[in-house]
């Protein structure tokens, strides 16, 4: 009887740490917000150009909406694969502007780390990257009519 109660509280401590650590990764992290010269269709087109400058592949997109994702990286070392994905979503904030949010997901596969899971990324430097490329994407290109000519 001893030994199935201590066996039992052994599995409410284990499964309660699970529970917290499954908790932080999938809390959501609030979107990195940048705002941009532009129409909201000028974006659109923007937004992907840039996910396809930075070797990003498109998930979905439709406009106010752009998920990406980069390349899997494998590790041999560590027995698991790792892989970034975005969510961008826009929309006009004031006449001639767009407010572009972004948000990061790291998903993880491997033995290791029980199984597969997301963790969002509140702190990344892709962040940065990204929103630089972006303005770069919109100083280059004058509208919507360039990109389907590229």
């Amino acid at each position: 009887m001893k030994i199935l109660s201590l066996f039992l509280l052994g599995t409410v401590f284990l499964l309660a740490g699970c529970e917290s650590s499954l908790k932080e990764r999938t809390v959501d992290a609030p979107p990195k917000v940048q705002e941009f010269e532009g129409s909201t269709e000028r974006v659109y087109y923007a937004v992907q150009r840039a996910f396809k400058r930075l070797d990003f592949e498109l998930v979905r997109s439709s406009m106010g909406r752009v998920e990406a994702a980069s390349s899997i990286h494998r590790s041999e070392a560590f027995g698991n694969s790792r892989q970034i994905t975005a969510l961008v979503r826009f929309r006009e904030s004031t006449p001639g502007k767009c407010e572009v949010e972004m948000w990061l997901t790291e998903e993880v596969a491997g033995d290791q780390f029980g199984g597969t899971y997301k963790k969002p990324l509140p702190e990344h430097d892709f962040y940065s990257l990204y929103f630089t490329t972006l303005q770069q994407v919109m100083a280059e290109d004058s509208g919507p009519a360039d990109a389907e000519k590229k």
